[in-house]
């Protein structure tokens, strides 16, 4: 089966990927893929709790020069994301400012992108008011006024999205007041919510396992730590690993488990090492201490799991052989029928698997396509390998980029959505389609579609 719980993490493979499309559009003078890179460079940083590095990020968004009105909202996107660092960062009183100037600036803005901005713009004051101590009337005010604009969003993902954050504030503002019912609630409202992000999910599990905690039910506050630990390690997120760490060490604790207590003691020990190597020798070479640790934790977990497996399946071939030989002369017939029914049902076990494996992957594979995501090809390749190589045996001169083309071709894209996706006209991706036709020899009176679907059978 396919791993792919670490595809897309890596920061600095990310980054580098960006800076290229950055000086790309940059050459072809693509104001909108400009701001994109940059945008996409900033969160990654966000995301990895690099805030120091994002915030020249955002300036620079904010710097740019601006010819389509369009495009505009990405200014105030980075002066909200800039905000945000600034309150990751304790620096109160320019998170503040730069808020209010977000509010200011949405009045160019129109329909969704105006009650994203004003929304979130409230959703942030609602945060600081979070961090500020201030009273739960306050966090409450800027939270339901963010709810209003947020409702107000036609995308129905992006409309979701800010609810979820919006409903955790709330979450967090009842818990800060001890008023813990209310806070599970809210809790709750947002876990029942469809389509919620890793950070989310982390940040939740965290709220309500300390719900739990003040309520006395240990067992329920350390399944929701043990899951937040889960969500950290993929992650890779130093700071809320480290709340959880500590923090399971001391439910351990409680429920006099020492052994597990030690274990996650130490856990918290190495990590604040670590987090003290960033302070010392820069983000780069902490961020790495950091990731081999939990690949190393990763590892000896895995370990664990083989020789437990390993054992498990000794075990059960000695009992598989024991009932084999006790039952060969009594049961012989009813054995073999017995035998022929698991292969069918481990066939179809494998055969779902597989179905289930082939729609992941498309589903994945077309989801990239459609954010335009640098990584498409490299996944496409993976997922479609029969196919490159036939195209290429056709074709050994064709580009990555002419490449790409047919995968959008084969993952059966309209001549409109490849337009929408890659940000050309319909009359452009037209003509890359007859230039690829006569590039592959595909025949004038044959569909595209069907040549491209029929490739991996030649």
């Amino acid at each position: 089966m396919l791993d792919i719980t670490n595809i897309g993490w890596d920061l600095e493979r990310n980054i580098k990927n960006l800076k290229q499309i950055y000086r790309y559009a940059e050459k072809i003078d693509y104001e909108k893929g400009k701001y994109r890179a940059l945008m996409h460079m900033s969160n990654w940083y966000m995301l990895k709790r690099q805030y120091k590095t994002a915030i020249p990020i955002f300036e620079n968004v904010e710097s740019l020069p601006i010819e389509n009105p369009d495009n505009y909202i990405y200014k105030i996107q980075a002066l909200q994301d800039k905000a945000s660092a600034y309150i990751e960062l304790g620096f109160f009183d320019d998170a503040h400012t730069a808020i209010n100037k977000s509010l200011n600036e949405s009045r160019n803005l129109k329909n969704d992108n105006k009650f994203l901005i004003i929304g979130r713009a409230y959703h942030l004051k609602a945060t600081l008011c979070i961090e500020l101590k201030k009273p739960e009337d306050s966090v409450l005010f800027y939270t339901k006024k963010s709810i209003l604009y947020f409702q107000k969003i036609q995308k129905t993902a992006l409309r979701e999205g800010k609810l979820q954050s919006a409903y955790i504030n709330i979450s967090t503002s009842f818990f800060e007041a001890k008023k813990m019912d209310s806070a599970l609630f809210y809790s709750y409202k947002v876990k029942s919510m469809k389509n919620l992000g890793l950070e989310a999910k982390s940040y939740l599990f965290q709220t309500i396992a300390q719900v739990h905690i003040e309520k006395n039910r240990v067992d329920s506050a350390l399944f929701y730590y043990k899951k937040s630990e889960a969500i950290s390690k993929i992650l890779e997120d130093p700071a809320t690993l480290k709340i959880a760490y500590i923090t399971l060490s001391g439910l351990y604790e409680k429920l006099g488990n020492k052994d597990s207590s030690l274990i996650y003691s130490k856990k918290y020990s190495r990590l604040v090492d670590s987090i003290a190597l960033l302070d010392k020798k820069g983000a780069t070479a902490a961020s790495q201490a950091i990731k081999k640790e939990v690949r190393e934790e990763n590892t000896e977990t895995k370990q664990r799991l083989y020789i437990i497996l390993l054992c498990s399946f000794v075990l059960l071939c000695v009992i598989i052989l024991f009932l084999w030989f006790f039952f060969k002369n009594y049961h012989k017939e009813k054995k073999e029928r017995m035998k022929k029914d698991e292969i069918l049902l481990e066939k179809d076990d494998e055969l779902n698997k597989t179905k289930s494996i082939i729609n992941d992957a498309f589903e994945e594979v077309t989801k990239l396509a459609k954010n335009n995501d640098p990584a498409f090809l490299g996944r496409f390749k993976e997922v479609y390998p029969a196919f490159c190589d036939e195209i290429l045996k056709i074709c050994p001169d064709m580009i990555n980029s002419e490449l790409e083309f047919c995968a959008y071709l084969k993952l059966n894209f309209s001549t409109k959505d490849i337009a929408t996706y890659t940000f050309v006209t319909p009359k452009a991706v037209q003509n890359r389609k007859n230039r690829i036709r006569k590039k592959l020899n595909i025949p004038s009176d044959e569909d595209i579609y069907f040549w491209m679907n029929k490739v991996e059978r030649k």
